[in-house]
């Protein structure tokens, strides 16, 4: 079965249909597991032409998901646009023998390249790609747990042709309110709005994890303090993008309105990073701490207004 057809009957996220939808949902998964062992990667993967827009796509993995990622990384490997690179960001310190599974060892093979460098969690995804990001280049983030649509990077690059200084994504989450006018639990916020679909928008919160384009420049220079990470968003790499962009004014764009659910690899979930945030109110703190350090990125989210 066709993969770029199962993509089609997804269910859109956030349209909830008591049992039935998670039947369903569980039933493409599976089909998206087996196609995508099924599928063979070309003899070239990577770009070989010549052409204005350098594509890099960026993600990262850990111990418990190593074993897991090459289906995420198979399926980036599989697009109608290719890319010019891809890099598995992976910390020295998680991997000290630098022994890897012979799934991601058989990937390189076909051009996967392996970056070894700190452990900053889900950080490393952006954090070395888009630090060493030429003016031509742009760095795609992706994450290990995910079968990726075919058309994801060619949905990206589209968008980014038409609003070359923004952040595209293909999922985000928007600003959303309390019924007394309170701020919601940033794990809470709206998938499915109007919000920056054709308009840029500072109010949207991007996925990096779903397919999230960095034109070069993107974040502001606190990015790049690893102090500044560690002590405000380790585990909220998502609202630190927001952040980030917010205080450098690079408003955010989402590829389409109707997200469709993402089919997640086999055996990848146990564990969940967002599940723990949104529960423990993590996001929240995170949330909290991101608005003292940078009160005009906080304006500009609330206020939609450079």
């Amino acid at each position: 079965m066709d993969r770029r057809f199962l993509e089609k009957i997804k269910l859109i996220e956030s349209f909830r249909i008591p049992f039935f939808g998670g039947v369903w949902y569980n039933y493409i998964r599976k089909l998206d597991n087996r196609c995508i062992e099924k599928e063979t990667i070309p003899e070239n993967p990577l770009n070989t032409e010549k052409r204005d827009i350098k594509i890099t796509l960026s993600l990262t993995s850990f111990p418990a998901r190593i074993g897991y990622a090459y289906k995420a990384i198979k399926s980036l490997m599989l697009q109608t646009v290719k890319p010019d690179r891809i890099i598995l960001w992976l910390a020295s310190e998680q991997f000290s023998e630098k022994q890897l599974p012979e799934s991601i060892l058989n990937l390189q093979k076909h051009g996967l390249e392996i970056g070894w460098c700190d452990d900053l969690c889900a950080h490393k995804k952006y954090y070395y790609a888009t630090k060493e990001q030429k003016p031509d280049e742009v760095v795609i983030t992706y994450d290990d747990d995910i079968i990726y649509s075919p058309d994801s990077v060619k949905r990206l690059i589209k968008t980014h042709k038409k609003y070359p200084n923004c952040i595209v994504c293909e999922r985000a989450q928007t600003v959303s309110f309390n019924k007394d006018k309170t701020l919601k639990n940033p794990g809470r916020w709206d998938t499915i709005s109007s919000i920056a679909v054709k308009k840029p928008s500072f109010s949207a919160c991007p996925s990096g994890g779903g397919g999230c384009l960095l034109p070069y420049g993107a974040f502001y220079k606190d990015a790049y303090n690893k102090e500044k990470i560690k002590r405000l968003a380790l585990r909220g790499d998502d609202l630190w993008y927001m952040f980030m962009a917010a205080e450098n004014k690079t408003p955010v764009i989402k590829t389409r309105k109707y997200h469709r659910i993402f089919s997640t690899v086999d055996n990848s979930q146990e564990y969940q990073l967002a599940t723990d945030n949104i529960v423990e109110n993590g996001y929240e703190k995170i949330m909290q701490n991101l608005a003292k350090e940078y009160p005009e990125a906080m304006r500009r989210i609330l206020t939609d207004k450079p």
